[in-house]
């Protein structure tokens, strides 16, 4: 059920906002309130949800940094070469 209502509300945003981007022009030529509205959010939220994206990228950057560096120090343990050998 949860996937149904996720994948609707997706379905619905991604059609207002092709709505939205095709009727804009006509909108604002016509100085619609409506439009200036969502400018107004836009410009306002813009950064914010900038800022946010880059943060992430930097969060995933570090994490998979901080993988890399366990995993290459997990090859280099010393003993695991000689277990090894052993086992076959």
């Amino acid at each position: 059920m949860t996937t149904l209502i996720v994948t609707f509300f997706l379905v619905v945003g991604l059609a207002l906002a092709v709505l939205l981007s095709v009727a804009a022009p006509p909108m604002r030529a016509r100085g619609s309130r409506l439009q200036a509205r969502l400018d107004a959010l836009a410009a306002r939220w813009t950064p914010v949800l900038l800022r946010a994206a880059a943060r992430a990228r930097a969060r995933a950057r570090a994490h998979a940094e901080h993988l890399a560096h366990r995993l290459a120090a997990h090859r280099a343990r010393p003993g695991d070469e000689a277990e090894a050998a052993r086992a076959r």
